[in-house]
């Protein structure tokens, strides 16, 4: 039986335990943790790029490897609250979208001032929309049942021990 009360380095730490497991569901508590362990290794990583002045190699090579973890850790967290975890695609089908129109929009000669600014709304509504929408999805609870994609992360016996 898994402990109901984790430390955050243990709630952190569990996604790259679970490095490629697409499967399951994840509490709010191990998607945020390792969020912020994600967000402090780039701040560590960039501040060693610009220290050893090597362009941004270990940032890259950090975020490279936290690339599948994070992408796994935000399936389960979908599934935790009954979404399957092809909802992810349709964000990164956005980000696509925002490329697109940055090539397009850079391999013209010379656009127009309204061509600039329509492509720049458009991907200013583009991103704020992915951003909020996926943000949106990651703060809801879980489901407190068993679902679709498994049981409840915290489980009802464990929950009999928080309130006996």
């Amino acid at each position: 039986m898994r402990p109901l009360v984790r430390s955050p380095i243990e709630w952190a730490v569990l996604p790259l335990k679970r490095y490629a497991a697409f499967r399951g569901r994840a509490p709010r508590a191990e998607y945020w943790w390792f969020c912020l362990l994600v967000a402090g290794g780039q701040l560590i990583f960039g501040q060693l790029d610009r220290l050893a002045d090597i362009g941004a190699a270990c940032s890259i090579v950090f975020g490279l490897a936290m690339a599948l973890p994070w992408l796994a850790v935000t399936v389960r967290r979908l599934h935790d609250t009954a979404r399957s975890g092809w909802w992810l695609l349709s964000f990164v089908l956005a980000w696509i979208a925002v490329t697109l129109i940055g090539i397009v929009l850079g391999s013209m000669d010379e656009p127009s001032e309204s061509v600039e600014f329509t492509a720049g709304m458009a991907i200013l509504l583009i991103v704020l929309g992915t951003v909020a929408s996926l943000l949106a999805l990651m703060v809801l609870p879980g489901t407190r049942m068993a679902n679709r994609f498994g049981p409840d992360p915290y489980g009802p016996d464990q929950l009999e021990d928080v309130f006996a």
